[in-house]
């Protein structure tokens, strides 16, 4: 059975808020990357495109998804965080900085001076990240699925970082280990098991209580933490053994399979249909295509681009619009939620409509959107980069500035309370 979230064991504000307002400045950075790649159907391996990568997967996913997951961890499992400030310092910057020097490795071929540290901020935020997150959820009696969720997602960071580490120390300093078996079970990890077992943890969590909609299927609710690790470590192996596109069927049946839940519970919503009901949507389609894609690189090596693309509607069109779609209903219910803290008797809370409305995130559906199409034409050399990269740079300037009004409302509401006790209390 599901728990229902707990608001009095929320962390401070000051704990997920870094992360969550990180997200659009490291987007923008991404975006500069896409304007500067080179012409035609778009190689993984260039340097452009892994820096890309990595910005979106690290910077932008990964400030909002520990962001959510620190918010969610403490309000749905019930853990608590005893030193909230200075798990902030321990997390956020090291994950910064390492973000920053591994997209400058990609850029400078692989510097060893640039790619060695990266790889050792980032390991520490990532690993100390996960460790914590699972010593919570041991120690917490919660058992629901998006507790168990997110303990399988968290797994797979810590996989996904150690196979990271171990990648970077082969290409930076000649390990002699198999580059690229690591690779493979890296992106495995590190889309599968973390990107999309995180989201279907939190899914259960936002999509019931943001949209109205019914539960997922208990079936599914008891099974998933388990399922979906499972289907990821044989498709592993079956591509490990060589079974082609056959290895991927484990994994991409489990997949579609919450896709297609996720589609059917929102349509039948009890509430009219909304920006964050579109952004899931659209995620959801991404997800399905960006398999098709894969199958199709599987299939045929030789076909420019598939394998690009696939990655960016995984990455993107899942990951970011996703993303997207949280962070315009989960930042304006964490500004609202102090506020519900810090209010003065007699006084309440602005909405969480008038702290971001509904409008701002209309525009960031458009702008998403519009940068999900013109990456799939760019990867598979349909338009140059620079309509893509600045399509990506004026989405993170429209989510940040959104995000910027929303917290400038908030201080607002705070100073007027402040101002108004002050007078008060004046003889």
């Amino acid at each position: 059975m599901q728990g229902w979230p707990s608001y009095d064991r929320a962390p401070p504000l000051s704990l997920p808020l870094p992360f969550l307002l990180a997200a659009p400045c490291w987007l923008f950075a991404a975006g500069l990357c896409l304007a500067f790649m080179p012409p035609g159907p778009l190689d993984r391996f260039d340097p452009e495109a892994l820096a890309a990568v990595h910005l979106l997967a690290l910077g932008v996913l990964g400030n909002a998804m520990c962001g959510a997951a620190l918010q969610i961890l403490a309000v749905v499992a019930g853990v608590a965080f005893t030193r909230p400030r200075f798990l902030l310092h321990v997390l956020f910057w090291p994950l910064q900085l390492g973000c920053g020097l591994l997209a400058a490795a990609f850029l400078h071929g692989f510097s060893p001076a640039l790619l060695l540290p990266a790889a050792a901020l980032l390991g520490w935020a990532l690993l100390v990240f996960a460790g914590v997150g699972l010593h919570g959820v041991a120690s917490s009696p919660a058992r629901d699925a998006t507790s168990r969720g997110i303990a399988s997602a968290l797994a797979a960071l810590l996989a996904a970082a150690s196979l990271g580490i171990a990648l970077a120390g082969t290409l930076g300093a000649g390990w002699p280990l198999p580059w690229k078996a690591l690779l493979d079970w890296h992106v495995l990890s590190a889309l599968g098991g973390w990107l999309l077992g995180l989201v279907m943890a939190v899914a259960v969590t936002v999509v019931p209580m943001f949209q109205i909609t019914p539960a997922y299927p208990a079936r599914w609710m008891r099974d998933a933490a388990v399922l979906w690790p499972a289907a990821l470590l044989a498709s592993g192996l079956g591509w490990q053994l060589g079974a082609g596109p056959l290895a991927g069927m484990p994994a991409s049946a489990v997949a579609i399979a919450f896709a297609v839940m996720t589609w059917r519970l929102q349509r039948r919503s009890r509430r009219p249909a909304d920006c964050g009901r579109r952004f899931w949507q659209m995620a959801m389609a991404a997800l399905a295509l960006g398999l098709m894609a894969a199958w199709a690189a599987a299939a045929d090596w030789a076909a420019a681009g598939w394998a690009a693309l696939s990655g960016w509607l995984l990455l993107f069109g899942l990951g970011v619009c996703a993303m997207l779609g949280m962070f315009y209903k989960i930042l304006p219910f964490l500004l609202w939620l102090n506020l519900q803290r810090k209010a003065p008797p007699g006084k309440r809370a602005p909405a969480t409509l008038a702290l971001l409305p509904e409008a701002a995130q209309r525009r960031c559906l458009y702008v998403c959107a519009a940068c999900l199409t013109a990456g799939c034409a760019q990867v598979l050399g349909g338009v140059p980069g620079m309509a893509a990269g600045a399509a990506v740079c004026g989405l993170a300037a429209l989510v940040a500035v959104d995000a910027g009004r929303a917290v400038c409302r908030y201080r607002a509401c705070v100073r007027s309370w402040r101002e108004a006790q002050a007078g008060g209390a004046m003889p």
